[in-house]
């Protein structure tokens, strides 16, 4: 491409690029050395007058470029949520190229009202023409999103004003996801907007044994690697973002910011409160596996740390929901495994120090698309095997272990506690 002269708005630091090649479909944004991880052009830099590249706003022709960033909201008709959501993203006060979508499950016409009134920004309303549930919506969001980078952002989540200025300056490091650390509660608190730069941490595979680094907003991936892995594994089902998390972890570096980014809405009537038992196994079937594929040589030691969380959680829920449940019974009896009852502070202080030495990762190829494979036979156990994408589709849990609508629906007297790649350890029986 051939460039005749640019044109820099200092005001707005707008740039556009003008000469008779302009037009030409092939221009991207990493074309020009903008946005590459790891890379950035100084001469397009000191030509434009700016800082770093995010701040760049170019146009060849009539047609943008590509955005940096797309914020995409799987919406199902909670309009009033919405309307705070997308108020929050209009605040943002990052000057980036920012795409927002909004992939609508539902049928409410306020839906497509709250997103209008956002039209002059750009926020553009796709509604799916059938229903697609949830986790296949969260993959609807990857598949329309046009950014480099994507956050798949929940219609009841909100994003702090300063949420873009604390994640823009890591996109160039060789991540492939940047997050925020989250509030959470009924509604947003108020906080101070940071007056430096937060520290950062990178969150290795194996720091997934204790939890996800995030519970979900606040986390921009980059959609080719999202694409790479197949996007959320609908196997999984509540748990579908913790697993990819995971699996995106296993593919590059996830560097979570330490300030406050963004809000993490706790209420009454989620889809936790329905389908928590389900969460529950299917959360400690992939603590299995994680333990398995990140300690190998020490595998006694990585099922003991899956359990001992395991447990954390399931104290966590017994206060929430009551001590009823057969599956949360069984999870409490994990207690009375040997040095259960350290602080787990110091548990997740071990684990980062026993991380350090090793940050391999899984390549991609053959860490995508791993699903859970339940298989039951009579009184034998469930067995969780990961299945090489290339052995064949991934097969769904059975209905026999998750419930359908989060019922308590496994059968007693079954191990599901057991990791059969290392043996039939711990066998507890539920009564």
């Amino acid at each position: 491409m051939r460039i005749q002269h640019i044109a820099l708005n200092t005001s707005s630091s707008a740039a556009t690029l003008v000469g008779p090649d302009c037009p030409a479909p092939g221009i991207t944004r990493a074309s020009l050395g903008l946005g590459k991880p790891g890379f950035e052009n100084p001469l397009m830099h000191a030509l434009l007058g700016l800082d770093f590249a995010p701040k760049l706003r170019a146009t060849y022709g009539p047609r943008e470029l590509d955005p940096l960033v797309t914020i995409a909201i799987p919406a199902y008709n909670r309009p009033e949520l919405l309307a705070e959501t997308l108020a929050s993203i209009a605040a943002q006060t990052a000057d980036v190229g920012l795409e927002v979508i909004v992939c609508d499950d539902g049928l409410l016409p306020e839906t497509r009202e709250a997103v209008e009134r956002y039209r002059h920004l750009g926020f553009r309303y796709l509604p799916n023409t059938k229903r697609l549930g949830p986790v296949t919506n969260w993959n609807q969001c990857l598949r329309m999103a046009r950014g480099e980078w994507v956050m798949v952002l929940h219609e009841d989540d909100t994003l702090y004003p300063w949420y873009l200025d604390c994640v823009l300056p890591r996109l160039w490091r060789g991540a492939v996801a940047v997050c925020t650390r989250t509030a959470n509660g009924a509604t947003a608190p108020a906080l101070r907007r940071p007056r430096a730069a937060a520290a950062t941490l990178d969150y290795v595979p194996r720091y997934f044994l204790k939890s996800s680094m995030s519970p979900f907003p606040g986390v921009l991936i980059r959609r080719d690697a999202a694409m790479k892995l197949g996007g959320f594994d609908e196997a999984w089902g509540p748990i579908a973002d913790y697993e990819f998390w995971y699996r995106l972890s296993c593919a590059g570096r996830i560097e979570v910011v330490g300030a406050v980014g963004a809000f993490y809405r706790v209420a009454p009537g989620q889809w936790t409160e329905r389908i928590w038992k389900r969460m529950l196994r299917l959360t400690h079937l992939l603590r299995l596996r994680i333990a398995r594929e990140q300690f190998p040589k020490t595998p006694a030691l990585g099922r003991w740390a899956a359990r001992f969380f395991t447990f954390r959680n399931a104290r966590c829920y017994s206060k929430r929901f009551g001590p009823g449940a057969s599956v949360l019974q069984r999870c409490i009896r994990m207690g009375s495994m040997p040095l259960a009852s350290l602080p787990s502070g110091w548990v997740w202080r071990a684990l980062k120090f026993a991380s350090r030495p090793n940050r391999g990762h899984f390549d991609r190829q053959t860490d995508a698309r791993r699903a859970p494979q339940i298989q039951q036979s009579g009184r034998g156990p469930d067995r969780l095997a990961a299945q090489d994408p290339v052995g064949g589709p991934s097969r769904q849990p059975q209905e026999a272990l998750t419930g359908a609508g989060g019922a308590d629906r496994h059968p007693p007297g079954e191990a599901w506690d057991r990791d059969t790649h290392q043996g039939a350890d711990d066998p507890r029986q539920v009564a």
